[in-house]
């Protein structure tokens, strides 16, 4: 149980919202870019970034679209579903026998698989992200997919184990009390923690700049572990105004304006161009008990996102992570899961591979498979595999987003999307070695060269394998404009920093609620 809790509640990262970029207009094939032809500003690279926290996400952010969540409130979430579950198990046992003393006694070996299987589909299906909030009937779904699915798992796993099973009775009863038990301690636990600041730190920011105003407009979610009291800033046009919190002072105040307001917190949210007096400052409030942390680390830990816009090279080099980029066993260990599962995946998927391209050649004219250049590890270019969902000849005239109801998309196509079955192909890219099961998404040439002279650090996403699936996916809805790409490239240098055999194995878990739900397909 605890393993799967370590794997389970890592620091997670918010499903961004879709922003539409003006200066570009690129066209997918599947879900990523088949063509680039920029409009005129574009060709004349005059792309701009877009803010880390743009005015769509700060007002979703105010209205719980984004919550964030304290780490201790994800344990608190799950020990609750923990706790839950076991007592199912002895209500269900009293339901059906009128027993409780001997359940754990003679259904201990079963009690233990649901404390596993129950919480794992929970986070398939996203039940354990706090930066996302559904509605009561998307709640009720995904928990009535979760029991259904867990329950089946359940089911097998207990008659593979001997001395292991339940009755079906039994089991029906228990699927129904975890399914009003889960429903119950949501909606529970939402209004306990939307409705309180419970253990919300008062906080001071370290300038009013973009940076500082980026991160307290993050902090404003109800669910942030941290209170905003107000800003410090040095530049005195700066007093007594801020768009979200006032400016209570300089930084070199730091320790009386703490005083006064009780706060406990300082985030440092300038991240270049530091006087020697600002880090005197800082250190002398540290060293008084002032607990003083990064802008780019609280927002990492908080949305799993990497805010590229307000990191310096000094941060890169101090920030913990990227440790497994040269710890050569891990790369082989991933590379041997690689081949072992793609080895695996081709054998089982054989004969939908053999449906789909029949139903590919029968809908429309053309190629079976869509074949496209794509930046690989190191930037090395590989060619990509991907069944056919569009129509022939798709990529003529100005180059454009995959939209909704796309008219290009072909029959076959939208159910091969919808299902996500165009990318099986790109099994064998993994079984090749040019790709990876888990990592950030392979781009086109040209989009890359556009992006690494616009993006800062665009080219450190290809220190790994591209992959299939990865985190920028399964906590990302479809990519539509430059500034979606931009989000992405956050999530994938998140990635690239804390990439593990455990965040692996939690992507692809979420990849699989990602591809039932249908979750950003077009």
């Amino acid at each position: 149980m605890l393993g799967v809790a370590h794997t389970l509640f890592g620091r997670r990262g918010p499903r961004g919202l879709k922003n539409q970029g003006p200066h570009a207009m690129i066209r997918r094939e599947g879900s990523e870019v088949t063509s680039v032809a920029l409009d005129d500003r574009a060709r004349k690279k005059d792309i701009s970034l877009p803010p880390v926290i743009s005015r769509s996400e700060t007002a979703a952010s105010q209205r719980c679209g984004i919550s964030l969540g304290a780490p201790q409130h994800r344990w608190l979430l799950f020990l609750g579903d923990a706790l839950l579950i076991m007592l199912t198990n002895f209500l269900s046992s009293w339901i059906r026998f009128g027993l409780i003393s001997n359940t754990l006694y003679v259904y201990g070996l079963a009690v233990a698989v649901t404390l596993a299987v129950y919480p794992s589909t929970l986070y398939i299906f996203d039940l354990y992200n706090l930066e996302r909030t559904f509605r009561s009937w998307e709640t009720a779904l995904r928990s009535s997919l979760t029991v259904v699915s867990g329950g089946i798992v359940s089911m097998v796993v207990f008659y593979m184990l001997p001395h292991g099973a339940y009755g079906r009775g039994l089991m029906g009863i228990q699927m129904c009390l975890i399914w009003l038990f889960l429903n119950g301690w949501r909606w529970a636990y939402g209004a306990l923690f939307q409705a309180s600041a419970i253990g919300r730190t008062p906080t001071l920011v370290l300038g009013a700049g973009q940076c500082g105003r980026a991160i307290c407009d993050l902090l404003s979610s109800p669910f942030s572990p941290y209170e905003v009291k107000g800003f410090l800033d040095d530049d005195l046009s700066k007093q007594g105004m801020a768009r979200s919190a006032s400016v209570l002072g300089t930084v070199d105040q730091l320790q009386k304006v703490a005083a006064r307001t009780g706060a406990t917190t300082a985030i440092l949210a300038i991240p270049r161009d530091r006087p020697p007096g600002l880090i005197r400052s800082i250190l002398n409030a540290r060293f008084q008990g002032i607990n003083v942390r990064e802008m780019a680390d609280v927002y990492e830990e908080l949305t799993g996102r990497i805010p590229i816009r307000f990191i310096a090279d000094q941060w890169l080099l101090s920030a913990e992570g990227f440790s497994l980029l040269h710890r050569e066993y891990v790369q082989k260990i991933k590379r041997l899961i690689d081949v072992g599962f793609s080895s695996l995946l081709l054998l089982l998927t054989a004969p939908l591979f053999g449906i789909s391209a029949l139903a590919v050649r029968l809908d429309s004219p053309g190629p079976v498979f869509y074949k496209q250049e794509r930046v690989g590890k190191g930037g090395r270019p590989f060619t990509i595999y991907k069944f056919r969902s569009m129509r022939e000849n798709a990529e003529s005239g100005v180059a454009r987003w995959a939209s909704e109801k796309d008219p290009r998309v072909t029959r076959v196509g939208h159910l091969l999307r919808l299902t996500h079955i165009d990318e099986l192909p790109q099994i064998w890219n993994v079984f090749r070695g040019d790709m990876s099961i888990v990592g950030p998404r392979p781009e086109r040439p040209e989009f890359v060269r556009i992006l690494e002279e616009k993006v800062p650090y665009y080219a450190v996403r290809h220190a790994v394998r591209p992959g299939i699936t990865g985190w920028a996916q399964v906590n990302y809805r479809y990519g539509a404009s430059i500034e979606d790409a931009m989000r992405k490239l956050e999530s994938d240098l998140y990635y690239v920093k804390n990439m593990s055999l455990f965040l692996d194995l939690k992507i692809m878990l979420r990849t699989i609620g990602v591809v039932f739900l249908t979750d950003g397909a077009r």
